[in-house]
């Protein structure tokens, strides 16, 4: 013979369950709230410390210009406010996911410096070697349109790639090379040397 439920044996884990859920959902809200500020500053001021990096002889950067959902830049700013170059952030697709790279290029076109921003999906101890200095610095100075070889370097516009990542070597040349390719296309002859503010 089977039990027949109260309507009260039934309500009350129903209102139990709903109350629960109801808290959990206002916790995970208020912490997202609380935490989503503090990880905007955090990115802002990563942002801001690569801007450096790569512009190292900038006094300030001017506005953000977001040209798409992965590409962006902004001027770098001499103390009178005239532009020395520009701190370009490129996403492209590496081994195992997104590479985000920002790429320093001067007025006349040349790379100052690169960062690897972010490489996380790429494989420890190969892909992730992109964000090592002695690779990075293969860039430093070079213009035009780069290619990347497993073997050492036979003309300028070569970069050697990471050892066994070079699909991910691929990514941040491809970055880098979208940075200056877009800085000899729409800025090189518009702003470069005056004046942000006009």
């Amino acid at each position: 013979m089977k039990k027949k439920f109260s309507p009260k044996e039934i309500l009350v884990p129903t209102i139990v369950l709903l109350v629960i859920g109801v808290v959990a959902a206002a916790l995970l809200g208020g912490t997202n709230m609380l935490t989503k500020e503090k990880i905007a500053s955090i990115d802002e001021k990563a942002k801001s410390d690569a801007m450096q990096t790569v512009m190292p002889d900038a006094k300030s950067f001017g506005e953000t210009v977001e040209v798409d959902e992965k590409t962006e830049y902004s001027p770098a700013l001499d103390a009178d406010g005239n532009i020395i170059g520009y701190a370009f952030t490129f996403t492209e697709n590496g081994y195992g996911g997104d590479i985000k790279v920002m790429t320093g290029v001067k007025t006349d076109g040349s790379i100052l410096k690169v960062e690897v921003l972010s490489a996380d999906n790429e494989t420890p101890g190969l892909g992730q070697n992109v964000k090592k200095v002695n690779f990075l610095d293969r860039f430093m100075n070079k213009t035009g349109i780069l290619t990347v070889t497993k073997n050492a370097p036979s003309s300028d516009n070569e970069i050697q790639a990471v050892t066994s990542a070079t699909i991910s070597s691929s990514a941040v040349t491809r970055a880098v090379n979208a940075a200056t390719e877009y800085f000899e296309n729409n800025l090189k002859n518009s702003e470069t040397g005056g004046n942000v503010n006009g």
